[in-house]
């Protein structure tokens, strides 16, 4: 049974649904002002992979929803640098259209599948949703409003009996707290929920108490409405990146009453030259600057969720390398010629490796367990089982290792024509096919005990 290091509690706990066999899972999606970079992949990587260990190992259905911010300051920051003459709430549209267009054909190149994600639902989308949470905030006096702006009131929070801080310790000295605007509140420590407008910014109607409070939702807020929309409150698990802890999530928590989801998982920073990849540093790399995603996904899963990982040219073409080897491995399994392999392994190294394989993930997605597990039976094991079970290795990892191109009947001939001649013993006659093999049709040939198998050539 699954066990996932919980925020909430501070240790690792056994995992178990609010509904019996289905869970409900919230990630925090991208800002689409401009591309994702791969620090922020690792974050959605993570999240695809947990909810395929929850349906593959697991055996549990999950209605898995993502956001897109598409309304907040460096949306608005991009669209007055690049289209300032424009009608404000119909530049952020086209904006957020690119930048949503792009990152999905991101996420699909890492072995994320559109499919898989339930809803990817848009803030601008849901502000009538936001307008009714701030006023029912409004009515509980734990909101208050400021020129125009609506503000969460931490310390009205508190009085209430609520607990602030549950995801981290907080002083809340006025110089310890991490603020996010500072117009008119009244507590260093408040955040805003609702932006009166500004010149040249988008803007939306907010009636509340007969009275027209023309603005945009804070960052904080879109994110509780979109969460509990579409999966209730609570819910089963929360996603993100360990930046998001505070105060992102802990804003959340409190604008849903102080209980949102019952798991709160965070994964750490991809670095670069231990310095966290980000666009303000300028250290960033795009997925459209490296020729392998899927070896950067398989990077991504060499290191655990929860340790910071150092990206470097260097481990991605280690990683590049890795991959290849598997997928040599799964060439050699699915395209061997039929009854060409055993169809069960009777050693019960498969069996076995499934048995350590599946633990490992169960063990807070120990993906490098995982993979280090692999070793027990890549270029060793050879069975019709096998392959069955690399199939289901490849839906929990996602790294699409099994190729299921045939190879075309003149390079099968060609093969065959190779077995023959080294049974025979005509040497030099199969030395010569082996290299038609791989010059004519990039198929590297290695002899087993179960004949001659074959694998793509990948550079």
């Amino acid at each position: 049974m699954l066990r996932l290091y919980n925020a909430l509690t501070r240790s690792k706990k056994l995992f178990k649904p609010i509904k019996n066999k289905h869970v409900s899972m919230y990630s925090c999606g991208p800002t689409v002002y401009d591309h994702a970079h791969i620090g922020n992949l690792r974050a959605y990587i993570f999240a695809d992979t947990l909810q395929r260990v929850l349906r593959e190992v697991e055996g549990y259905s999950v209605d898995w929803v993502m956001n897109i911010t598409d309304v907040d300051d460096k949306m608005i920051g991009r669209i007055q640098r690049d289209n300032p003459n424009e009608d404000p709430n119909s530049a952020l549209g086209i904006l957020a259209d690119t930048y949503t267009d792009i990152f999905i054909d991101d996420i699909e190149k890492v072995g994320i599948k559109r499919a898989d994600i339930a809803k990817l639902p848009r803030a601008t989308d849901h502000i009538k949703g936001m307008q009714l949470l701030i006023t029912k905030l409004m009515r509980e006096k734990i909101a208050y409003e400021s020129d125009g702006s609506f503000y969460f009131s931490l310390d009205a929070y508190k009085k209430s009996g609520k607990k602030y801080g549950v995801l981290v310790d907080l002083d809340y000295t006025p110089q310890a707290r991490v603020t996010d605007d500072q117009d008119q509140k009244e507590g260093v420590a408040d955040f805003v929920l609702w932006k009166a407008q500004k010149m040249s910014e988008p803007y939306w109607d907010f009636e509340y108490l007969d009275q027209n409070y023309p603005g945009r939702p804070g960052w904080h807020i879109e994110c509780s409405v979109m969460s509990t929309q579409y999966l209730g409150a609570p819910f089963d698990i929360h996603t993100g990146g360990i930046d998001l802890k505070f105060p992102h999530h802990e804003n959340e928590i409190a604008q849903c009453g102080g209980h949102q989801a019952n798991f709160f998982v965070h994964n750490e920073h991809l670095q670069v030259h231990s310095e966290k990849m980000s666009k303000s540093i300028g250290n960033i790399t795009k997925l459209s600057d490296i020729k392998d995603p899927l070896a950067f996904r398989l990077l991504c899963l060499q290191a655990h969720y929860r340790t910071q990982m150092d990206y470097s040219p260097k481990a991605l073409d280690s990683a590049h390398e890795r991959i290849n080897n598997l997928r040599a491995y799964a060439d050699q399994l699915f395209l061997a010629t039929e009854h060409q392999l055993p169809t069960a392994d009777e050693s019960g190294i498969t069996a076995e490796f499934w048995q350590i394989f599946s633990a490992s993930l169960e063990d807070d997605v120990n993906t490098p367990a995982a993979l280090a597990a692999l070793a027990a039976i890549e270029g060793k094991v050879f069975s019709q089982q096998t392959l069955q079970l690399l199939y289901k290795v490849d839906k929990v990892l996602g790294l699409q290792l099994i190729d299921e191109r045939p190879i075309s009947s003149e390079a099968r001939a060609t093969l065959a024509d190779y077995e023959t001649a080294r049974e025979a013993k005509e040497y030099i006659k199969s030395d010569k096919l082996r290299e038609e093999l791989k010059t004519n049709y990039q198929l590297q040939v290695s002899d087993t005990q179960y004949g001659p198998l074959v694998s793509r050539i990948r550079k």
